[in-house]
């Protein structure tokens, strides 16, 4: 075997960012299954009011079972593209929560198909505003992609759950960056609640063989160069 020192300088380094990536992806799903774990748990658990959840610590709002009485504006709602993947297109509602003194919440009251949606004579099916009692998991703000459609306004047709944006459009930019998926039947059946389900993936065993393969790959080739006689 020959060492050749330019080709060690190139390979080294590579083999540890190599494995590096690979030990990072072992770790990142470690703590994805620790996160889905205390999902999991949160869901299962009784609901909590939602103003002891929201000015209690930070750490426990996100995915919290919680539960509010408020009113619902039935000229206030957006509407986000949902497709039902049965040939058809869903809508989930979303509108905002006055839920005391002042304060709004971004509520999923649930979902309306195409024809509903086209039916309505306002954004909120009449069953749905108004004084209402919402209980359901407190779900983090999404974040648009680079490939995501921004919304449509005149259509009210929306295709990220970005909270922000949908409050800010609604009128009420000082809601917390969540949305209260609401579980609870609602007054006249629509909109259809929704039964919420973690929806994280877990690709990470997949990127970590990946990278140690990668990895497997560069060493044979380094080894099978340092085997070669120079000519």
């Amino acid at each position: 075997m020959i060492f050749r020192p330019w080709l060690t300088l190139v390979v080294v380094p590579a083999l540890a960012v190599l494995i590096a990536l690979g030990v990072w992806q072992v770790q990142r799903r470690e703590w994805k299954h620790a996160l889905v774990a205390r999902i999991e748990g949160q869901v299962a658990a009784p609901p909590r009011d939602l103003v002891e959840v929201l000015t209690g610590p930070e750490t426990e709002r996100a995915y919290a079972r919680v539960e509010a009485d408020g009113h619902i504006d039935a000229a206030r709602a957006a509407h986000l593209f949902a497709p039902a993947g049965q040939g058809a297109a869903d809508y989930r509602v979303i509108a905002a929560l006055d839920y005391g003194d002042g304060r709004d919440i971004l509520v999923d009251l649930g979902t309306i198909t195409e024809a509903e949606k086209a039916a309505l004579t306002g954004p909120v099916p009449p069953g749905a505003a108004g004084r209402v009692h919402v209980e359901g998991i407190l779900r983090p703000s999404d974040t648009p992609g680079w490939f995501d459609a921004p919304p449509d306004l005149r259509a009210n047709r929306w295709y990220v759950r970005d909270v922000a944006a949908i409050a800010t459009a609604l009128g009420v930019p000082n809601a917390p960056p969540f949305i209260l998926q609401n579980e609870a039947p609602l007054e006249g059946g629509l909109p259809r609640p929704v039964p919420f389900r973690p929806d994280l993936p877990d690709n990470h065993l997949a990127y970590a063989a990946t990278w140690f393969g990668l990895a497997l790959v560069l060493l044979v080739i380094y080894v099978l160069l340092s085997r070669r006689r120079r000519p």
